[in-house]
């Protein structure tokens, strides 16, 4: 045999190392090669030897807390669902939910990070207990997890820089946009899902040309823009869930403390409910409907405090990150003071959330830089 058949030498260049070997390569699987001559040169596989960032660190972790939420509330609906078309959803989103967290779990395990604690089933869900919401909400509450999740999705796909962490979060929100897809179709089938108003075609190009289309204080305004009847709309559905559920939790939460937490809750979505309808009345827009009342007369916890105290603390945080955006698109001095009114109540509420979570030992420590002392 040649001597030189089986012959390799590694090449360094600016591009990285090449293989080169000379010979019979049959054995090689010629796509992954370039070949100079006779000479054929392979780039080695990528290894990832980048450790994750902050942020990529801090996005799987909040991922997989909200996922473990996910999880547990799933569970409670499993059990208690009765509608089998929502209950074929339910079934969907907790298996793609148990999955995703595991994913995830297993890329800590592999690049040796602790773990988070999270929400177990076993632990935050009690069995056996009956109904709190009804069906209806319980598809509702799917399609509002599946548009959070989109989001937040999108957040981790823009904030890393690994390419593996880039390509998780894209299968993260393929899975989740086609489970949104299927939730959508369903609702639309049983005639309960809430469509944006409808508004005439735009037939001509425009231009603003009074000052007055920006103020808002005083005098007749002027109409809503699209754009901002839909974040308005946005807003008014979230918190008619966050009415129904701080309703739920307020009817079994037996800590004093909690329960009264859960009420202010409730006064405050009426409160920002209706003065989000007095602005789209005035417009002649139609408010988005409720789907029905939502909460059955039960009085037996299906969660935990903690768990339903955790809940309570996303829906603000979302609310805030909602009322951000109304105001980043409204072109009325009116809404937009309306929205930092908002903000700044909703900032004071779920800091008070927060401070009942911490006072109880149940507030996890998320990722944090070291201490400079």
């Amino acid at each position: 045999m040649d001597g030189d058949r089986h012959r390799s030498w590694t090449l360094s260049t600016s591009g990285g190392q090449y293989l080169i070997c000379a010979g019979e390569l049959s054995y090689f699987d010629l796509g992954n090669f370039m070949n100079t001559g006779g000479i054929v040169m392979m780039k080695p596989s990528k290894v990832e030897i980048v450790k994750l960032t902050s942020a990529e660190i801090s996005a799987l972790w909040a991922t997989h807390i909200n996922i473990s939420v996910v999880i547990c509330i799933m569970t409670h609906f499993l059990e208690t669902c009765t509608d089998p078309d929502v209950l074929k959803v339910i079934e969907e989103t907790k298996m793609m939910a148990e999955k995703h967290g595991g994913d995830i779990e297993t890329l800590f395990s592999k690049e040796k990070i602790v773990i988070p604690e999270a929400f177990k089933a076993a632990k935050h869900v009690v069995p056996n207990t009956p109904k709190l919401f009804s069906d209806i909400f319980y598809i509702q509450s799917t399609l509002q997890i599946c548009k959070f999740g989109l989001s937040s999705h999108t957040m981790g796909l823009t904030i890393s820089a690994r390419e593996d962490m880039r390509i998780f979060y894209k299968a993260l929100m393929d899975d989740v946009s086609q489970l949104y897809n299927h939730v959508v179709n369903v609702m639309q089938e049983k005639g309960i899902f809430v469509r944006m108003p409808f508004m005439n075609y735009p037939n001509e190009v425009d231009f603003i040309n009074k000052e007055n289309f920006l103020t808002g204080w005083f005098g007749r305004r002027r109409t809503l823009l699209g754009i901002e009847s839909t974040h308005l709309l946005i807003n008014a559905i979230q918190n008619q869930m966050g009415i129904q559920l701080c309703t739920g939790f307020s009817q079994v939460c037996r800590d004093k403390e909690l329960h009264e937490y859960f009420l202010r809750g409730n006064n405050l979505c009426r409160h920002i409910l209706s003065s989000i309808h007095d602005v789209l009345a005035e417009s002649g827009v139609p408010a988005a409907i409720t789907w029905d009342h939502g909460v059955t007369d039960s009085t037996v916890a299906p969660f935990s405090d903690q768990l339903m105290l955790y809940i309570i603390g996303i829906l603000s945080n979302l609310g805030m990150a909602a009322y951000g955006a109304g105001i980043s698109t409204t072109m009325r001095r009116d809404i937009s003071a309306m929205y930092a009114n908002f903000l700044t109540k909703t900032g004071a509420f779920g800091e008070d959330g927060m401070n009942l979570m911490i006072e109880r030992k149940w507030m996890e420590q998320p990722p944090q830089f070291a201490s400079m002392k």
